[in-house]
This record gives C-alpha cells, structure tokens and sequence, in this order.
C-alpha cells in the first residue's frame, strides 16, 4: 500500500510540476520583419486610397500629436479607442516619434504621387490650389496625409492617423483603429480631430 501512495503521489506531483511549468514559463514573442511590417503598412495606405484616380499624398507623415502636449492626444487615443491594445498604441508612438517619409516603392494598388512639403506648399499658395491640383493630378479630389502605422505584434490590429484635404476649408483628420480580418484592413473605430 505504501508503494501505491508513493506512485500516486509522485504522479500527481509530476502533473502539477508540469502544469505550473506550462503556465508559468514565458511564451517565445512574435517579433514581425520589417518586411512583413512595410507589406502590412502599404496594405492599410492602400485601403485609404482604394478607387480613387492617381492618389496624391503627402510624402512627410504627420500625426496630429499636439507639441505642446502630446500626452494629451495619447490619453485622448486611449479612452476614445477602447478596443485599441496597449502593444498598438505604443508601437503607433514609437513609430511616430519623429517625422519620416514614405516610399515611393510602396504597392498600393492605385497610381500614387509623393509630394514634398515644398512642393505642397507651393500649389497650396496660389488662390484656385485645387483646381490646379485636380488639373495637374485628374480625379485625385486633394490630397491625403498618413502616419506611419502602429501594428500590435500579430499584425492584425492596427492605428493610423489620416488627413484628407480637397480643397481650402474642404478637410478632415481622423485616427483610425483597423482590424485584420480576412485578410483584409477594414475600420474598426474611428475619432476624427479636426474638419473644415
């Protein structure tokens, strides 16, 4: 009988032993390629310039994040975009931190042209900027200004600051909370910032 106790005993010991290594012991992260990153990046781009004529945008990202307090905006991201981890507000801060430019090598599905700041700004003075800006660029209704995306580590979460400009007081800055579903980017939810 002592045998038989000491059997069980082991054995339950060993399951136990077991289960708490299984819980307890840290999973391997997923850290994305940068490749993979840049694919995904170019796929959310692309949902916000989908069916338009040759898509304009603006080569500098921009966020909307206020200098003066930029924790504000980020505390303002995080009640007002609930579904939102914590993995893709900090990636979407840390990739934002400084002002980038995008490729011209992106795959968007559509023609796209990357204006510089100069270059905007130049059209952007003259009084009729969008008409000349629809003459030179047809069907392009304004111009589009991008972050860079902030992804949760999966890849299937992911925020996004766009501005659409389509002439003077004829605008509108949104954060955008997208899901991957699918394989497809669709809006989740969404704070618009700003309109004229």
């Amino acid at each position: 009988m002592p045998a038989q106790i000491f059997k069980s005993t082991l054995t339950i010991s060993l399951a136990l032993s077991f289960l708490a290594c299984s819980f307890f012991t840290p999973r391997p992260t997923f850290t994305p390629s940068a490749a993979d990153v840049e694919k995904e990046e170019a796929a959310v781009y692309s949902f916000f310039v989908s069916g338009s004529g040759t898509a304009v945008i603006l080569q500098d990202t921009s966020t909307n994040i206020s200098d003066d307090n930029p924790q504000e905006t980020i505390d303002s991201l995080q009640s007002g975009l609930k579904d939102a981890s914590n993995e893709t507000l900090d990636n979407y801060v840390e990739r934002n931190k400084r002002p980038g430019q995008l490729s011209p090598a992106m795959d968007l599905g559509v023609p796209y042209v990357l204006l510089s700041t100069e270059e905007l700004a130049k059209i952007t003075r003259q009084p009729n900027w969008h008409e000349l800006l629809n003459e030179k660029y047809p069907n392009a209704g304004g111009y589009t200004v991008f972050s860079r995306v902030g992804f949760n580590p999966t890849l299937d979460q992911a925020l996004i600051y766009v501005a659409r400009v389509a002439g003077p007081l004829m605008g509108s800055g949104s954060y955008y909370l997208m899901v991957k579903k699918d394989g497809e980017w669709i809006i989740q939810q969404q704070i618009m910032v700003w309109i004229s």
